[in-house]
């Protein structure tokens, strides 16, 4: 099948599926394209892995999506769209979004380079067909998968001791909000000040003891502080991560 041009559109695509029996979490992925055979042709073979689509018309509302939400894959048709190269330093420039796959549609050769260079992930050349479509999505299935797991948080009330590497030594009791691999939310009974350094003691639900060098990187004064933290050894790290692995796996059962 070859694509044909249409209409300018973004399309934001959310998937919470299993794959050839591996079970997976949400994906979100954002594509611009003023091809309307791309849209179609992309969006049915997202059916295909339980994706849902939603629909925003231009590249502003496309950047203002990347400043607002988390997503694992991006698709820019340089072909069709003349700002889609600001998009693409958008996502490299964002918090959030900065490793996400970007997924390039790109066939004049100078574009095509200044694509790859841009650190685009795949790049697609027209005339595209259904199946080279279909063999871009799978490719690129498990590397946004990565990132959504690189990404992930779970919802979870831990206790967690706090104490304050320089000053008073005395340690508070705390609990979870939410975790990740280098960062968490907290409940505390006092406030804590910005880029203020903390000894973290999370205590894991198998009994385990996570040690950890944690940072203040905001606080809402009312009894929420969010922490950026480095555990203290890599056996310390390898347990964490073994627990939000179980933890990411279960989200999607």
């Amino acid at each position: 099948m070859t694509l044909r041009s249409g209409l300018p559109i973004a399309i934001v695509v959310k998937a919470n599926i299993k794959v050839l029996g591996v079970p997976v979490t949400t994906l979100h992925m954002l594509l611009l394209s003023a091809d309307q055979g791309l849209v179609t042709t992309f969006t049915d073979l997202s059916k295909e892995l339980g994706i849902e689509a939603q629909c925003t018309m231009d590249s502003r509302e496309m950047s203002e999506q990347l400043s607002r939400a988390k997503y694992e894959g991006v698709l820019l048709d340089f072909d069709t769209i003349a700002d889609a190269r600001p998009v693409l330093a958008r996502v490299r420039e964002s918090c959030s979004n900065k490793n996400a796959i970007v997924f390039a549609v790109a066939t004049e050769v100078g574009e095509a380079t200044r694509a790859i260079n841009d650190r685009a992930h795949f790049l697609l050349r027209r005339p595209i067909d259904t199946r080279t479509v279909r063999q871009t999505l799978y490719a690129a299935y498990d590397l946004m998968r990565k990132e959504r797991r690189r990404y992930f948080r779970v919802t979870v009330n831990l206790p967690v001791r706090i104490a304050a590497v320089t000053g008073t030594p005395a340690s508070i009791e705390c609990s979870t909000i939410n975790v990740s691999s280098n960062g968490m939310a907290i409940l505390s009974p006092r406030s804590f000040k910005l880029a203020e350094t903390l000894d973290v003691d999370l205590a894991l639900p198998s009994g385990l003891t996570v040690r950890a060098t944690g940072t203040v990187i905001w606080d809402d004064k009312h009894g929420k502080t969010g922490l950026h933290f480095q555990c203290r050894t890599p056996h310390m790290r390898h347990e964490l991560d073994s627990w939000l692995d179980s933890q990411f796996c279960s989200a999607d059962l």
